[in-house]
């Protein structure tokens, strides 16, 4: 028996962030058996924890544990909308209450206190997701952001691709000019080929270029079309003297061997006559050494803050001993970190006249994901936002950001990301840990934890604009997460494994069911290049492979295509609303408004006995409605149409 009854999702109203001039009602259950006098709703801004706040809490229901049913107590029910364990009894329990008036935008943090007859109290704080009567204090979360909040209205519901220029496409209506450091690159002419790795290459340093380019991409609208893609995501195309691009040679120039400035102008017109929008990967904590910036080789014309103290660039670096030794981004030398606070600097990024951020999107780009989010202080994140928003209120702004983004701590201080004046949204690399973690232990109670606590922590503007992904340039490929300890996994067996074929066709399916968790989720889904056709790879540079259309699992390429035709059709039901019904063993089932979609994890069929009728619409495996309920295949996913 528990003695109390507080889940989040359930007893905050509303559910997830509140708005800076809404109120906010908190109840919770407490069962009778506990010897209360009173109950308390302590809370506190978390930039002044020291300064409580408490709230007498008010008696609203009794349900005598020797009651009936009685009408009172059915009407309850329905407002509270229990369904976690599909039937929740409240005999017993005494319903409290609290509400909270609108406070100032921030993070605040909240716990109950009982108060007893005999003088003493205690918490009831959160333990292991659950509340717990204790003398320790885990406090719950309570994300208060900006009522003038809003994000991008035409990104909401849509389909995001991601693409690794290199290594996407290389047509032969580009033909690469010579680099300034050419003689430092190497030119890849065996597209496929195995990328270049510290097991294979001395002094590895990402030099060798499959001359993926611009062209390449713009020539394959068509893919993308059939893949029902909204928002077109391009990790770095500045001049770099590396293939992944984040050493920055020069902010405003495309780099030679993807193509030029009319090639990414060309581009982004070509798409839009799709519908497809494109968004630039921002690298702004750190430069290249080879760069008209820094110039530590003397390539470029321009003095660099290497080569003078007088350089105009100077200032933007940290120096700790002239020249040779400097603050670099995770201690790698080629990568010399920029001081975000330096005004020149940020001038230069953010400037409406002439700054990087408008430029870019003059040429075309609709926003911009931040590389490293948590390593650009508040101060240049609200000059980026200022800038961006200027030149269109519409752009997208997406933050690198692996935790919850609404209590990252960072800069030595608690980050401010998703209160309405920084970021729109981030990448959402909690859910695709959940996801991983439930299709390989099957803990269904855990990943509704895990999804609930960001729904419950986020703004609804930015839950809506999350950045599902299961793959990206930074991770291990889905096909391999889903069956191997990628983590664990030998380095040196890593060059040319592939997966056994057993073992591939179990990450397929798996993967089938994964994708269409990460499509159904609050948020846009992101699908990383490739992932589609099944390939492999561990994280970089094994996931950076080149993509070849035609090599590649018809079966899941096919699942791929069916998923984004059903998500393109439904749209207006996946730009908003969440509600997760259902999570017992093997079983889950969450609605989008009037879908229901339901995971089983079983070997055998389940019954979902809430949903009674309704159209199914989506799926991999047969289902049978029965007056019991909807029985649904083992292993299956499955969309129903409730009205």
């Amino acid at each position: 028996m528990k003695k109390v009854i507080y889940r989040q999702e359930e007893h905050k109203k509303p559910l997830g962030g509140v708005k800076n001039n809404e109120r906010c009602r908190i109840s919770l259950y407490l069962h009778e058996s506990v010897d209360c006098q009173s109950l308390d709703l302590v809370y506190f801004n978390d930039r002044s924890s020291d300064q409580l706040n408490r709230i007498s809490m008010s008696l609203d229901e009794v349900y005598p544990s020797d009651s009936t049913q009685n009408s009172n107590y059915e009407i309850e029910l329905k407002s509270e909308n229990t369904t976690f364990d599909k039937v929740d009894d409240y005999e017993g329990y005494k319903k409290y209450f609290a509400d909270l008036s609108p406070l100032d935008t921030g993070l605040y943090f909240y716990y109950f206190q009982i108060n007893y007859h005999d003088g003493s109290s205690q918490n009831i704080s959160r333990i292991n997701y659950e509340p717990e009567i204790t003398d320790d204090l885990v406090s719950w979360q309570l994300t208060v952001y900006d009522a003038d909040f809003s994000t991008p209205d035409w990104i909401k519901g849509g389909i995001i691709y991601q693409i690794f220029p290199d290594r996407f496409k290389r047509s032969d209506s580009y033909t690469a000019p010579r680099a300034v450091n050419e003689e430092e690159r190497t030119r890849r002419n065996d597209w496929g080929g195995r990328p270049q790795s510290g097991l294979d290459t001395t002094n590895y340093s990402a030099k060798d270029f499959f001359m993926g380019n611009l062209d390449g991409i713009r020539e394959s609208r068509s893919y993308l079309e059939t893949l029902n893609v909204d928002l077109l995501y391009l990790n770095p195309i500045v001049e770099s003297s590396e293939n992944h691009r984040y050493s920055t040679a020069d902010y405003k120039n495309v780099d030679p061997y993807l193509g030029s400035i009319d090639s990414f102008k060309d581009l982004c017109q070509d798409l839009k006559k799709s519908g497809i929008s494109v968004i630039l990967d921002g690298v702004f904590s750190h430069t290249g050494s080879d760069s008209i910036y820094f110039n530590k080789y003397g390539r470029y014309p321009s003095l660099g803050a290497y080569q003078s103290r007088e350089s105009s660039y100077y200032p933007w670096f940290n120096f700790i001993d002239y020249p040779n030794t400097y603050a670099s981004w995770w201690g790698f030398d080629n990568l010399p970190e920029l001081i975000k606070e330096n005004e020149d600097y940020t001038n230069y990024i953010c400037n409406q006249d002439d700054g990087v951020l408008k430029y870019w999107q003059d040429l075309g780009a609709s926003g911009w994901r931040l590389d490293v989010a948590d390593e650009l202080p508040d101060v240049f994140i609200d000059r980026l936002r200022e800038s961006i928003k200027a030149s269109d209120p519409d752009a997208l702004i997406i933050g690198e950001v692996w935790e919850d983004a609404t209590n990252k701590f960072s800069y030595g201080g608690r980050r401010r990301y998703l209160l309405g004046d920084q970021l729109d949204s981030v990448m959402n690399y909690p859910w695709r840990t959940a996801i991983i973690d439930l299709l390989k232990g099957r803990d269904t109670k855990l990943f509704k934890n895990r999804i609930m606590d960001l729904v419950s922590n986020y703004p609804g503007p930015a839950l809506d604009t999350l950045m599902n992904l299961l793959s990206s340039h930074d991770t291990a490929r889905i096909t391999n997460c889903l069956v191997l300890d990628v983590d664990n996994f030998r380095h040196e067996d890593k060059l040319d494994y592939k997966l056994p074929a057993d073992l591939y066709q179990k990450a397929i399916e798996l993967e089938k069911i994964a994708s269409f968790i990460q499509f159904t989720l609050p948020g846009i889904p992101s699908l990383y290049y490739g992932d589609e056709n099944g390939m492999e790879g561990f994280s970089d540079p094994f996931n950076r492979c080149c993509f070849v259309e035609d090599d590649r699992n018809e079966d899941i390429y096919d699942h791929y295509k069916a998923l984004t035709e059903f998500r393109s059709k439904y749209r207006a039901y996946f730009r908003s609303g969440f509600e997760f019904s259902l999570a017992r063993e093997n079983l889950i089932c969450y609605y989008r408004n009037d879908i229901a979609c339901l995971i089983n994890l079983d070997d055998r069929p389940a019954l979902v006995e809430e949903i009674i009728g309704g159209e199914k619409i989506f799926g991999n495996k047969e289902t049978y409605p029965t007056e019991y309920g909807l029985v649904v295949g083992p292993n299956s996913f499955t969309a129903i149409k409730i009205k």
